[in-house]
């Protein structure tokens, strides 16, 4: 019935499978890649008259976080958060690291800053938080500043190709989903590792590979194109000996990924019943219908076991 709702929303507007192929975005490594421009259209562009040069039109960028999404983003997860579960997530999340008022927290794939200000408004522990968009670390840390946190909630930038972060420094580390869209893990896994002192304990989550057949290229390719990012997906094995290699003393590995989901259509089921009572301008509608074809492509590959959300809890040895 959730599911229902969710492609309801998706149908408005008849796009979904439109949006896709609008979208652009390349496939994961992996797998076969999304159709190119046709050979005609590039013909089209370059087609001039003898000696003239024609004058190329040049769009503007489009924001990749622009007010309307941001305001979805807000109303379906939680102010400050980009995937479901909210503050209850992360608190249970954050639990076994034994969190207080003198602690440093290193807060990898920090978003919008939700989980960041949970922490820091629950154990008054002092948490920097990096993510490797600029663009949503500049808007998690106006929401910071605005929220008068953001000495105990500071929100930075982070490189992923040369990651920054204060080796030794920090008691423990939270990352949330921070690896999978990066081929260079071990670049960003080891400035997580080293910036946590000796003996510190580090709980990641992420998503890894499940049973991939040949046939699943097609769905991998419309969620890659629905997330706008290029994902690199490793193994569970895999990714649990580089953490291992990498000077983890891996504890626990949990598949939550039956969490994931039904925290994803119970956050979806009380968006779309408050939608019922007041019809959203075709603005909002439109990045409603964006996100809710996002969720459902990454719930069609979780529900057929192709795609997997693991917890570990590890100490830095």
């Amino acid at each position: 019935m959730m599911f229902g709702a969710m492609a309801s929303v998706r149908s408005w507007f008849g796009r979904g499978e439109q949006r896709q192929r609008q979208n652009g975005m390349p496939a994961p490594t992996l797998f076969t890649p999304l159709p190119e421009p046709s050979s005609r259209a590039r013909q089209a562009e370059r087609s001039t008259a003898p000696g003239h040069v024609a004058p190329v039109a040049v769009e503007a960028p489009k924001p990749r976080w622009p007010e309307t999404k941001l305001r979805v983003l807000a109303g379906l997860w939680g102010e400050g958060f980009l995937s479901p579960g909210g503050p209850a997530e992360v608190l249970a999340l954050a639990k076994p690291l034994g969190l207080n008022g003198s602690h440093s927290v290193l807060q990898l794939g920090a978003g919008l800053g939700g989980a960041a200000r949970t922490l820091a408004g629950e154990w008054g522990c002092y948490v920097t938080g990096y993510e490797c968009d600029r663009d949503l670390a500049a808007l998690g840390n106006a929401l910071s500043v605005k929220l008068k946190i953001e000495r105990k909630a500071d929100i930075r930038p982070l490189d992923p190709a040369a990651p920054a972060i204060r080796q030794n420094y920090f008691h423990h580390a939270l990352a949330l989903e921070a690896l999978w869209r990066h081929a260079d893990k071990s670049r960003l896994l080891v400035a997580l590792i080293e910036g946590v002192k000796p003996s510190g304990q580090i709980v990641l989550t992420d998503l890894v590979l499940g049973d991939v057949t040949p046939q699943a290229s097609a769905a991998f390719s419309a969620w890659a194109a629905c997330e706008g990012a290029e994902p690199h997906l490793a193994g569970e094995r895999a990714l649990t000996a580089l953490m291992t290699r990498l000077g983890l003393d891996v504890r626990i590995v949990e598949d939550i990924t039956a969490r994931h989901v039904s925290q994803t259509l119970s956050a979806w089921a009380s968006f779309v019943q408050d939608l019922a009572r007041d019809r959203p301008a075709p603005a909002y509608a439109a990045k409603i219908v964006e996100e809710a074809e996002r969720c459902l492509r990454r719930l069609d590959l979780m529900r057929a076991g192709r795609l997997r959300l693991l917890r570990w809890h590890a100490i830095r040895r």
